[in-house]
């Protein structure tokens, strides 16, 4: 990397800067969950460790959550951009060098805020959790540069529309930096109590709706019609997915709050956008499973679409409880329960992993001219991942519902911590899974760098995966 910062911009490689950012997601990726690891076995074995005061869960779980999210997924979302982008309109990204100052400077200020979370510096608030020094950093220097990347790699671009896929890495850029700023007023401005904590859930919720899912969405928009070789099903559905995402999942998020004395007009119009969000998923879920139409043999020979696709099939139970579980009638009875920890999960680890694991296993491949280096260890790094998750998914939404009938019968909490001892066990081992699986996964990755076969000229990874 550093021999590039200095260079001139010709002498750069084209997809430098999306290397970087794809190794380094997989680096943070095994960083975030072995750390989502240990908190579960704190969880699930209190007593094992009673060390260090900053390894205790109270420490860990922020670090944990922002080494996911600005680690695994925002730099895995960056590299996608910055070689799915340029490919898409038929150019070269704005600024490799730009990027590759963007890389560094985006790693070395996630170590910084992780540092200073470990430490105990934080804003308390959940999601938002960094102090405002962090806040305009990650706002001005990590992402604002990445932004404009992509934005004049678009306006340079040598075809005549704009294919879904950039509609979305286009507007989500955009709205993330606004619900970013706005969403941190109470740390430019010192808001407290109930003002405080409606705009740290109008933060947390639409960085997931306008950021993490839309832009795994786009992702699979790009993956899925490049492996088949089949057109997208619909590209006015594609438009409808974008501007429904815009209009319903920008939801006022007080349904993070019901209980709260917010105004009861503001909790139902929260609640009724909350459900609306399924126009945008049934139509995104049907436009990629009608792509595949005559491919589904790709579903099992092909890794790419192996891992695509799991994440789309996830969307379908993602999207309906994230819809129905704003209502009024559900989140009375899993509000604060291991079920939105569930489902959280199923949104980052699930659905949005997924599609961010193919797009980095397909665009290495792609930039770096080398066939993966084993087939066999990818398909290991799947399984590991989807056994994983669907252990952790299905154990925290049993606890969840155990929590939730005892707040309603009053059931003293020792014996609620005794009843999900079980699943706590078994969230620790599929998240132990995960953890692992990634390991290997960054190993193979590492090995087809070195080692892998050269990808002959005018052929596709895809082409040459499973020849010898």
């Amino acid at each position: 990397m550093l021999k590039y910062l200095f260079a001139k911009e010709n002498d750069i490689p084209q997809g430098t800067a999306a290397l970087f950012f794809g190794i380094s997601s997989i680096a943070w990726f095994i960083i975030g969950t072995g750390i989502g690891s240990f908190n579960a076995a704190k969880l699930a074995f209190p007593d094992w460790y009673h060390g260090l005061y900053a390894l205790q869960f109270g420490h860990m779980r922020q670090v944990h959550v922002h080494a996911v999210i600005f680690g695994w997924i925002g730099m895995a979302f960056a590299a996608s951009m910055m070689y799915i982008t340029p490919a898409l309109g038929n150019t070269k990204l704005w600024s490799e060098k730009l990027g590759v100052w963007n890389c560094l400077l985006y790693n070395v200020g996630l170590c910084l805020a992780l540092a200073l979370l470990w430490s105990g510096v934080t804003s308390g608030r959940e999601y938002s959790d960094h102090i405002w020094p962090i806040d305009l950093y990650i706002a001005f220097v990590m992402v604002v540069p990445w932004s404009l990347n992509v934005w004049m790699t678009i306006i340079n671009r040598r075809t005549q529309g704009i294919y879904t896929t950039n509609w979305f890495f286009a507007g989500c850029m955009f709205m993330t930096i606004i619900v970013f700023l706005v969403g941190n007023l109470p740390e430019w401005f010192h808001l407290t109590g109930l003002n405080e904590a409606y705009m740290t859930w109008w933060f947390a919720h639409n960085i997931l709706g306008l950021l993490i899912t839309p832009v795994a969405a786009a992702i699979t928009y790009y993956i899925v019609p490049k492996i088949t070789g089949n057109p997208l099903y619909s590209h006015r559905v594609g438009h409808l997915h974008f501007w429904s995402i815009v209009v319903f999942y920008s939801t006022p998020a007080a349904h993070h709050l019901m209980s709260s004395p917010l105004p009861e007009w503001l909790k139902s119009f929260a609640s009724v956008e909350g459900v609306l969000i399924l126009v945008p998923a049934v139509a995104y879920v049907c436009n990629i499973l009608l792509t595949m139409q005559g491919k589904w043999s790709l579903f099992v020979s092909n890794i790419e679409i192996k891992f695509t696709i799991t994440g789309v099939l996830l969307a379908i139970p993602l999207n309906m409880q994230g819809g129905f579980q704003q209502t009024r009638a559900i989140n009375w009875y899993i509000h604060g329960t291991g079920w939105i920890v569930a489902h959280a999960h199923l949104a980052l680890l699930g659905f949005s992993t997924f599609a961010e694991a193919a797009s980095v296993y397909y665009g290495m491949q792609v930039l770096l001219r080398r066939k993966l280096y084993s087939a066999s260890l990818a398909n290991f790094h799947f399984w590991m991942l989807l056994i994983g998750f669907s252990l952790y998914w299905t154990s925290m939404t049993i606890s969840g519902l155990i929590q939730g009938a005892a707040k309603i019968y009053e059931v003293p909490y020792v014996d609620v911590v005794i009843a999900e001892h079980p699943y706590m066990i078994v969230r620790w081992l599929g998240g132990t899974m995960v953890f692992f699986g990634n390991i290997i996964w960054l190993y193979n990755m590492v090995m087809t760098a070195r080692a892998g076969v050269a990808i002959p000229a005018g052929r596709q990874p895809v082409e040459v995966a499973y020849t010898r």
